[in-house]
């Protein structure tokens, strides 16, 4: 009888530590994983179906190397389409055209410039901008009432030193004006204070003709605009062709 209890003790702990190597339905503890912790793991990422290849091609690419940024700039500003449209961009329209009194423009013709038909611009000027290095030239017309008209010249040239030489080639042909054109006065040249480059501008004076020519230089682009009347009764305090190479030196 003293025994008894001690095998009764035994018993009940061999059946404790067989409920501990069990779960309560009898499986094992060892292998079973509880959902509990199944739930909290990251999901994985969808899949698609294309395979590898697709799921590379959803990744963001890596931005362009400087390098190449640098290339593709100097690539697309070389195109020489887009060359024509920033000579053009130049251009006055007819209502930054400065008026003549009361009187409005109206654009006449644009285009580039033809060195076999078009006159150059200016009473003093030999030729047009083409003959002395220009490279492209477009020019635009205005007419106004009261036999009045105006003409602008942008010209590009290879470079900046290239421009600054025909823009001394314009001054010299001032200089000799008056002896070379028959029956021209010529007023001196007068600097143009402007937004960026270099302006002048000068008036002519031939019969009942009378002119004002301007002249801005800005890097490799000269710039020519000359303002007529036909009844000797151009501005005497305000000239427009002044205030047009200034409008112009804003377009830069």
């Amino acid at each position: 009888m003293p025994r008894a209890p001690i095998f009764v003790v035994s018993l009940a702990a061999a059946l404790v530590l067989a409920g501990c190597g069990t779960g309560g339905d009898g499986s094992d503890a060892s292998t079973r994983q509880p959902t509990s912790h199944a739930s909290r793991s990251p999901a994985a990422p969808p899949t698609t179906s294309g395979g590898p290849d697709h799921a590379a091609s959803q990744q963001p690419s890596a931005p362009p190397s400087s390098s190449a940024h640098r290339h593709r700039r100097h690539k697309v500003g070389a195109l020489q389409p887009r060359m024509r449209l920033t000579t053009a961009a130049h251009l006055l329209d007819a209502d930054t055209l400065p008026a003549l009194d009361e009187r409005t423009w109206t654009v006449a013709d644009t285009g580039p410039e033809d060195p076999e038909q078009d006159a150059a611009v200016g009473a003093c000027q030999k030729t047009v901008l083409d003959t002395i290095g220009a490279i492209e030239t477009v020019r635009r017309s205005f007419t106004a009432p009261g036999r009045a008209g105006a003409t602008q010249v942008v010209a590009r040239f290879a470079d900046a030193r290239s421009a600054w030489r025909a823009h001394q080639v314009l001054i010299s042909w001032q200089e000799d004006c008056a002896e070379r054109v028959g029956g021209t006065d010529v007023g001196p040249v007068r600097s143009v204070t402007v937004a960026a480059g270099t302006g002048d501008a000068y008036r002519t004076a031939a019969g009942r003709r009378a002119s004002g020519l301007g002249i801005l230089r800005s890097g490799p682009f000269l710039t020519l605009v000359e303002v007529t009347t036909g009844d000797d009764d151009y501005p005497d305090r305000r000239d427009p062709a002044r205030a047009a190479v200034r409008r112009i030196a804003r377009t830069f």
